[in-house]
């Protein structure tokens, strides 16, 4: 009798730790690609780049200081974009990533386009991060109180989205890589499209799970490289620990309490 692919799936995904050298490989090519991703934003980064709405400047310049045409600041921002969520989310995709290439490499196909599905959605979502840039810094050019009170805003819609339910539903996908696989099994099974669509489900449950955090970085700094650290710490304990649903709670409690005191007073840091 041919095994169910629920059942299949979890005998893959349970294995997870008897890694093969390929496995291994895998492993560690995503991290070395995470820290070339990191050094290379490091790189990127101008003073002006390192300072958003909540630290008291500017959000997007290029590498000259001055503004670039608006196609050009904009090509500029989506691929510094892109480098940053390799760095702070490539580390926390290897264990769906090897319980993935199991199932795959088992019915003979590859597992190319999962990471293309997965970035595609950062992708996507960074024409919107360079939308919600270009207001923070509109916001930059009235008096300092209101870009203050920007931020605070964005503090208090981002933490009020850690508390809500579509918040733990999205971190549960992201918490559990068997249950993605099980979930996603016979899509897998479709070949390179049916792949692509895992990937690109994948991403949409990390968006979901993270765009709120991300707000928040690029109101404190986009390139900051301490705030960049922060943020991917907090992703990956959200994600790996067995209590990432108490510490987006607790974060969620933290941005709300300091967007209610900047809000009401935005002096503290003007």
């Amino acid at each position: 009798m041919t095994p169910r692919p629920g059942r299949e799936v979890a005998s893959y995904a349970g294995s997870v730790r008897r890694w093969s050298r390929a496995e291994a490989a895998l492993v560690v090519v995503l991290l070395v690609l995470a820290a070339l991703a990191w050094v290379l934003t490091s790189r990127l980064a101008t003073a002006d780049m390192r300072m958003g709405v909540l630290t008291g400047g500017p959000a997007m310049h290029d590498m000259t200081g001055a503004m670039r045409p608006w196609p050009g600041e904009a090509a500029l921002f989506l691929g510094v974009w892109v480098v940053m969520m390799a760095a702070m989310m490539l580390p926390s995709v290897v264990p769906f990533s090897l319980g993935m290439r199991r199932l795959l490499r088992s019915r003979g196909l590859r597992g190319h386009g999962l990471f293309a599905g997965y970035f595609l959605v950062w992708a996507v979502a960074g024409i919107g991060a360079f939308a919600f840039v270009q207001g923070l810094e509109r916001a930059m050019t009235g008096p300092s109180t209101t870009a203050v009170r920007a931020g605070g805003v964005v503090l208090l819609v981002a933490g009020v989205y850690q508390l809500t339910p579509l918040k733990r539903v999205c971190l549960r996908h992201c918490r559990s890589p068997m249950a993605l696989l099980l979930e996603h099994s016979e899509t897998a099974m479709r070949g390179r499209f049916g792949v692509l669509r895992v990937g690109v489900s994948h991403g949409g449950y990390c968006l979901g799970c993270c765009w709120a955090l991300m707000a928040v970085l690029l109101a404190a700094g986009m390139m900051n490289l301490v705030w960049m650290a922060v943020f991917a710490a907090v992703v990956a304990l959200e994600k790996v620990t067995r209590h990432g649903e108490l510490i987006s709670r607790v974060v969620g409690g933290l941005l709300l309490a300091t967007a209610i005191v900047l809000l009401a007073q935005p002096a503290l840091l003007t």
